[in-house]
């Protein structure tokens, strides 16, 4: 009988089918597990298929080395491609640390800057409308961090908690809101300040901004003809 009308042993086609597999998903490096696997199969599928033709020469046709061969190399290249993922991962991994930490930074960066943009509208508005008038600046906090725009914004280092929150400190990432007053040369200044952490693994990074709602200067006597001083100059020796 000749071998063009026996059968294939059962076996040969699966060796050589995932041998050549094995060989892709090694030049592929990411399929590096799935060669090994592959490359292991096609061995002892090339086995299986030349027991069976070496028990049945009669009924088998003799099995081609293709299965064995490329089995061989798939396992080779994978075990070649090892080293070279591990490298690829070193550079890899730090260089997707360092942009996820850029990414984080220039969001919480946005927040605050938003935040500060609407605060300076809102003052400009209200002074539009209350000629002489401060500016609340409870309000002004309270209409910030209830505005449907920035209370949709999420903590880029946990998004489950909220980008804004009301106070001087709070998680990493949050930018928190609240209110502030200081003296300077016979001036007071009212403003609304914003504060932000930003984690990191030797120091902390602290972003600020501030919008001034109003200011006020200490009367520091009045003349004779009832005229109010402000910082009158040094007296004169």
């Amino acid at each position: 009988m000749s071998d063009l009308s026996l059968l294939p042993a059962p076996g040969a086609k699966a060796a050589k089918v995932c041998g050549i597999l094995s060989i892709v998903f090694a030049l592929t490096c990411v399929g590096l597990p799935v060669a090994l696997i592959l490359g292991i199969v096609a061995l002892l599928q090339q086995v299986k298929a030349k027991r069976l033709a070496k028990a049945d020469p009669q009924g088998y046709a003799p099995v081609p080395s293709t299965g064995l061969v490329t089995g061989i190399i798939g396992l080779v290249l994978a075990a070649l491609m090892l080293p070279v993922m591990g490298m690829a991962a070193a550079f890899a991994v730090p260089s997707v640390m360092l942009y996820r930490e850029q990414v984080r930074n220039t969001a919480v960066q946005h927040h605050l800057d938003r935040a500060k943009a609407k605060a300076e509208a809102a003052v400009l508005e209200w002074q539009a409308r209350n000629p002489g008038q401060p500016v609340p600046q409870e309000a002004l906090i309270r209409d910030l961090l209830r505005d449907p725009e920035l209370a949709a914004l999420r903590n880029p280092f946990d998004p489950q908690s909220p980008a804004f929150l009301g106070g001087e400190t709070g998680p990493g990432g949050a930018v928190m809101i609240h209110p502030d007053r200081s003296e300077e040369g016979g001036v007071t200044t009212w403003s609304v300040k914003f504060r932000a952490e930003i984690p990191r693994r030797n120091e902390q990074r602290v972003l600020t901004a501030e919008v001034i709602t109003h200011t006020q200067e200490q009367v520091q006597g009045r003349t004779e003809d009832g005229w109010e001083v402000v910082n009158p100059p040094a007296a004169q020796n």
